[in-house]
């Protein structure tokens, strides 16, 4: 029994990893060929240096011929070497940016559809059930695979996705120093602290363009620090030189403000343990901080905020549509007999897949007009799928 299990998991695992690196190869191309240029030119931030070195630096004073063999071709070799390796570099990060959070799920739905329709076809399940074993036996190893799978791509999806969608979106090493007009300024409230920071450079640890604004217990402004740059140690305390401290009395509205200019500050704001910070766009922050900037935000129901509770939602959702997804072939799949028609159990599993992302779509469209809970469509739309499934698997069985 524990063989036969192994078989349809590792079917499926083989059909999952094929269809994955299928639809890779075929959206690779399809970069290629209509964004070539975006890739080729992805992440220069400086003029390309010229692959020749100047005669001037030629230690003889007569020229000399070069071949194929001398310096100048190894260097033209080593330029076309890393404009290829930077060129694939841009391919993989545009394509966990844009299409892994879909492609893998699906991925997952097409490998359960053929794991099982194939079996039916070959007549593997009537002779399962002609062995005295129930069909749940080898179905339920199927499942618990795509339910590891969805673990795992929650993984990849904070580490390696998240990542590249920083990069993508201009959060990149080199890009701190350009003002980026389509990212609005990144306020972060905790206690009586707010923050604004204008950008920020993950690997330098650094942040650009910070006001601090402290409030008293009335609620009202009692400090305000400017700095240009602010530095993150380690252990989250910030560092701040040159910076500008305005400071003000909350029982005298008219007293003269004290202005000390150059201070040297060092302050612990418990920012989400100081790193979280350094990605000034909270829709890239990790799930549990940005659940926890979204805790210091309960009352504010701005369209950002909106928009960012709806994205956190969609995030923590996403990785389980790999399991939700092969729940949801399996009845489409389990139509399929030994005549070996694949075209009905097909149309419908691709009806039922449309008809979820459409589902979906309607659901934020709504969200975004306050017609609809923010956060309620992800998880609705992975209930009305999971109840569906269900529903059919249970018809059959009657």
């Amino acid at each position: 029994m524990r063989i036969l299990s192994h078989y349809f998991v590792a079917r499926y695992l083989g059909l999952f990893a094929t269809v994955l690196v299928a639809a890779c190869l075929i959206l690779s191309t399809i970069e290629l060929v209509l964004n070539f240029d975006d890739l080729s030119t992805f992440g220069t931030s400086q003029p390309t240096v010229s692959a020749v070195a100047p005669s001037a630096a030629m230690p003889s004073a007569k020229p000399r011929p070069t071949t194929a063999s001398g310096p100048q071709a190894e260097v033209t070799v080593k330029s076309v070497g890393d404009e290829v390796l930077g060129l694939f570099r841009a391919l993989g990060i545009r394509l966990a940016s844009y299409y892994m959070t879909d492609v893998i799920p699906i991925a997952s739905f097409l490998a359960v559809f053929i794991t099982f329709a194939w079996a039916g076809r070959s007549m593997e399940l009537v002779g399962i059930q002609a062995g005295g074993i129930p069909l749940i036996r080898v179905i339920v190893p199927v499942l618990i695979t795509t339910l590891i799978l969805s673990f795992a791509t929650a993984i990849l999806h904070e580490t390696v996705i998240r990542r590249s969608q920083q990069i993508s979106f201009g959060e990149n090493e080199g890009h701190h120093r350009q003002p980026d007009f389509r990212r609005k300024a990144f306020w972060y409230h905790r206690g009586r602290t707010i923050t604004n920071i204008s950008f920020a450079d993950p690997k330098t640890r650094m942040l650009h363009g910070v006001e601090i604004f402290e409030r008293g217990a009335a609620g009202t402004i009692t400090h305000v620090i400017r700095a240009e740059v602010v530095q993150i140690a380690n252990d989250g305390v910030w560092h701040l030189h040159n910076a500008a401290v305005w400071t003000f009395d909350p029982s005298d509205p008219s007293a003269p403000t004290q202005l000390e200019k150059n201070a040297t500050l060092t302050l612990d704001l418990d920012s989400l343990g100081g790193d979280a910070l350094l990605h000034a766009d909270p829709v890239h922050l990790p799930l549990a901080a940005l659940a926890d900037y979204l805790a210091g935000n309960p009352e504010n129901t701005s369209s950002t905020l909106r928009a960012l509770r709806g994205r956190y939602h969609a995030r923590a959702a996403s990785p389980w549509l790999v399991a939700v997804f092969g729940w949801l072939a399996l009845p489409f799949a389990l139509r399929v007999d030994e005549r070996g028609r694949f075209g009905g159990p097909a149309a419908s599993a691709v009806a039922a897949l449309s008809g979820f992302f459409l589902v979906r779509s309607a659901g934020e469209t709504l969200a975004q007009q306050e017609l609809f809970p923010v956060g309620l469509t992800p998880w609705l739309a992975i209930g009305l799928v999971t109840l569906g499934s269900t529903v059919a698997l249970l018809w059959r069985r009657s």
